[in-house]
Parts: structure tokens; sequence; C-alpha cells
């Protein structure tokens, strides 16, 4: 027997999934109650899927993954070639000559702050899988870039100072899940008891909303614009 927690409802859980190694209860254990990649599976093992197998199989119906690997692969060009994030960063004083940028600019992380890409990793990875799972893999992407898009557009109405990172997108990510998974038990630092998710969510945007404005250089706008339509998104999900 498994000593946890369902990773759907919070009861104890006797079952782990054979294809997402989620922990569950007897009544989430079918694939389509714990919005599982095992949906389809079967069906999509077809021959001749160069991403269905050997070691690109972790990418097959996992385009979190892909892209946490392309904002990683972002960050060390960054480093790497001159000029390169200067051409990629958001400057809402040149938005209507370099459209490019609204989505170019998710993809960016502060070289002098780390810590900036390491905490927007690890949200990124604990939650972005969870919502792949639960929309499917086209509907996440295009949460992730129309988040980021939306959060872009907010915060040049607000700022005219440059901008990147992927929190705006990511924000639209727990903004959609907030919809469509409120009850998720999530450990916040330095707290010693688990919060929900729409709790956390709270929290965060109340956060942002009373540091709008502050010397902190962080676009707490963007955090804002992407929640919305993360929750948007999520709402026109829970319909169906």
């Amino acid at each position: 027997m498994i000593r946890s927690r369902c990773t759907v409802c919070g009861r104890p859980a006797v079952y782990r999934c054979k294809y997402c190694g989620d922990t569950l209860c007897r009544e989430h254990l079918p694939p389509d109650r714990h919005w599982c990649v095992g949906i389809g599976y079967e069906q999509d093992r077809r021959p001749g899927r160069i991403f269905n197998t050997g070691i690109f199989r972790i990418f097959y119906h996992n385009y979190s993954y892909i892209l946490m690997s392309i904002i990683v692969l972002s960050f060390i060009l960054q480093l790497v070639i001159p000029g390169y994030t200067d051409f990629m960063i958001l400057n809402p004083n040149t938005l209507t000559s370099r459209p490019w940028t609204l989505i170019t600019h998710i993809f960016l992380h502060s070289v002098q702050r780390p810590e900036h890409l390491i905490i927007n990793l690890l949200v990124f990875f604990f939650f972005a899988p969870l919502l792949e799972r639960r929309v499917g893999s086209r509907k996440f992407l295009l949460i992730f870039l129309l988040s980021g898009i939306f959060a872009g557009l907010g915060y040049s109405l607000s700022s005219a100072n440059p901008a990147l990172g992927a929190s705006g997108a990511i924000s639209g990510i727990l903004g959609a899940l907030v919809i469509l998974m409120p009850r998720i038990r999530v450990y916040v630092f330095p707290l010693p008891v688990p919060l929900e998710l729409w709790m956390m969510v709270i929290l965060f945007a109340l956060y942002d909303l009373v540091s709008i404005g502050a010397p902190d250089r962080i676009a707490h706008t963007a955090h804002l614009s992407g929640l919305i339509f993360g929750l948007f998104a999520g709402w026109l999900e829970s319909r169906y």
C-alpha cells in the first residue's frame, strides 16, 4: 500500500498510476479521472514517430519539458551571444516596431540574477506538467504563450522599462489550474502547513497588487495580466 495522498482529492492513496506516477485513491485511479498522460497513450504509440521512441519519449506529449529545455537553452545563448538579449527583450517603447518581443521575452531571464531563472523553472516544473495533463499539450502550449503575450501587453501599458522572463506566462498556468483544480495542496516556504492552490494564488495576487510601483525590479503588472488570462482560459476549459 502506498502511504501517501491522492493527487486529486487528498484522500489516502492506495495506488500509483503506471503512466504518470501519481498516487491515487480508488475513485481517481482511471486515467480519465486524474488527467493523466495515459489517456490515449496506447493508440498514440504508432511506429515511425521518432519522438515516441528511445530517449525522445520523455518529450512526447510533454510540451512542458520542451519549453523548459528552450528556456534553459535561451539562457545559455544570453550568456554567449552578444546582443541576443537586446534583440529578444520586451521594450514597451519599441513594441510596435518589434512585436515579436511579446513572445521572445518569455524565454529570457536576468543573467545578473540567476535566481530569476531558477525560481521560474521550479514553479514551472511543478505546475506546468499538471496543467498539460489536464487540458492536453496543444491547449497547454496555447495557454502558456497567450498568457505570456497578455502579460507583456499588460506590462507595456503600465511601464516604459524593458522586461523579460516567463513569470507572466507561468502566472497564466497557475490561473488556469486554480479554476480547473483549485484544491491541489501545495507547500509555500516558509509556511509549515500546505495550502490549497486557490489560497496560494490569492496570496500571490494580493502581493502583486500591493507591490505595483515598488522599486523591486519585478513586473507585478505582468504577473497579474498573465494570471487574468489564465483564469479566463481555465474558465473556458471548464465549460467543456
